[in-house]
């Protein structure tokens, strides 16, 4: 009799025992449940039509400078930012560039501001991860002046030496920008992000006693060509 009712007793125990971790499991449940569904409701929550104003400043520029190449362009940007989504942009830079021909010998020359104004559109669902994936596109202009100098060569009829050194010669270049790149967010107001774009020109009017080697803004004279951006940007 007295070990039926020790056994009922341990029984009892047993199912209490259950019962109460059974319980604490479902708290858990309901905790992580409740956590998850705070989660979705911060990450389906909608971007502000109006997030913000972000300064930037492109570190490519400012290394080539350094480097001592044969053309270096130091650019900073504004931004705004309409719902996390859309970023309208202007840039503004200033390039140069004193260049020899190892081949020819010709010297070119020529310090000029440029700018570029378009559109970039963020691809990153998840607006408060801080990363963002875009692509976008942009108009740019560039007016300068710039130096051209040939070596010296003789007449052939006079048999004197002839040079060509032409100053302050005018141009001015209109082209466009397809542009793709990321940004992440580092620390606080900090980000970092970086973009390749493809250039394509629409017009260029040089001078006809030579065309330009270097466009501020644009890079190498060509009808196409490559750049891109090492940007820190600061969220304001």
């Amino acid at each position: 009799m007295r070990l039926r009712i020790s056994r009922y007793i341990f029984i009892l125990q047993i199912s209490i025992l259950c019962w109460g971790a059974l319980g604490c499991l479902q708290g858990v449940s309901a905790q992580n449940q409740q956590a998850k569904e705070a989660v979705d409701a911060l990450t389906d929550k909608p971007a502000p039509v109006f997030a913000g104003v972000a300064v930037s400043v492109d570190l490519v520029g400012v290394a080539m400078k350094a480097m001592g190449s044969n053309f270096a362009q130091m650019e900073v940007a504004a931004r705004l930012n309409f719902k996390e989504k859309f970023f309208p942009i202007f840039e503004l830079g200033y390039g140069e560039s004193d260049f020899e021909s190892e081949e020819t010998g010709n010297v070119y020359r020529t310090k000029a501001p440029y700018f570029r104004i378009g559109m970039d559109y963020n691809f990153t669902k998840n607006w408060r991860s801080g990363n963002r994936m875009f692509a976008g596109v942009r108009y740019a202009f560039s007016s300068f002046a710039y130096d051209l100098c040939v070596p010296s060569f003789t007449d052939p009829v006079w048999n004197v030496p002839v040079a060509f050194d032409y100053r302050n010669l005018s141009g001015n270049y209109h082209w466009g920008e397809v542009v793709y790149g990321i940004e992440t967010k580092i620390w606080s107001f900090i980000r970092l992000g970086w973009d390749a774009r493809y250039k394509y020109r629409f017009k260029g009017n040089d001078s006809r006693y030579g065309t330009p080697w270097y466009v501020p803004g644009f890079g190498k004279n060509d009808t196409s060509g490559l750049g891109g951006t090492f940007k820190v940007i600061f969220d304001i």
